[in-house]
């Protein structure tokens, strides 16, 4: 499992080095950087103790290819939300899921309030996380024969003293229905990050490639544990890519295209 880890990790960072860093694109007053994007996150989930169980949870990115979101827009905040990754098996040194699901919000002025140690609950935390616009809709994408979407190692897996590290992969999710997720349709990044770009040995390739840490230490609601929400903290890296400039309008403008030709039909019809 480990040389699946490294090999995840290591099929991204070539596919970011053959981007650069020239220009941002501006996604619902968020400027992210084109080419390979890096994005650092915070991570606040639930104790996994059987197969079966949905791992779930909460965090919000704080930053991207080296900048704080504050550098990036003015005011803001980027949320998410994921859930759906269903454990298909354990021990307690390993742990793998399938499907799996995860929605970024965009949150301005009332809707930049994401603060978990600030906050009361974990219930407070989750309407924080997904108060502003719907921004991002992924889902797991195959990592091996065996469908999984995402695989851990660590120590004490099963228990709430688990520590760890986990990778997996994602794709863009234009319906924002996979995997039981109910966001829907109509994020605002999904067309800028449906590239491809991530390698992928099963089910073609993948947008996203995602590393996570997790443990028992720096919890925001530590009496809620251990079988609340949000009873491992850690982080989250995701790697995907948005194209060079060029290439990004000649995609909007073939979207264009597309939605014009589609227009013309149905009045014909």
């Amino acid at each position: 499992m480990k040389r699946k880890l490294h090999a995840l990790a290591a099929a991204a960072l070539l596919t970011a080095s053959s981007y650069s860093l020239a220009a941002t694109v501006n996604i619902g007053g968020l400027n992210v950087p084109v080419g390979p994007v890096f994005t650092v996150a915070s991570l606040y989930e639930n104790v996994i103790t059987e197969v079966g169980q949905e791992l779930s949870g909460v965090g919000e990115v704080t930053q991207i290819n080296g900048m704080a979101i504050s550098e990036l827009c003015a005011g803001c905040e980027l949320t998410y939300h994921f859930g759906g990754y269903t454990v298909t098996d354990f021990t307690a040194t390993t742990i793998e899921f399938s499907g799996g699901w995860a929605n970024f919000y965009l949150g301005f002025d009332a809707d930049n309030d994401f603060n978990p140690f600030a906050s009361g609950s974990s219930a407070e935390d989750l309407a924080a996380a997904t108060n502003g616009t719907l921004w991002l809709t992924l889902s797991g994408h195959q990592i091996d024969a065996a469908g999984n979407t995402f695989a851990g190692t660590g120590t004490d897996i099963g228990t709430p003293s688990a520590v760890g590290f986990g990778a997996g992969l994602a794709d863009v999710d234009h319906t924002g229905m996979m995997f039981g997720n109910t966001a829907g349709a109509g994020a605002l990044a999904n067309n800028a990050f449906d590239t491809n770009a991530i390698p992928a040995d099963f089910a073609g390739n993948a947008d996203f490639q995602l590393g996570s840490s997790f443990s028992n230490v720096l919890l925001p609601h530590p009496n809620e544990c251990p079988g609340g929400p949000e009873c491992l903290a850690g982080s989250v890296d995701i790697r995907g890519v948005i194209p060079e400039p060029e290439t990004y309008a000649l995609m909007l403008a073939g979207l264009g295209v597309v939605g014009f030709v589609a227009r013309r039909r149905s009045r014909k019809l």
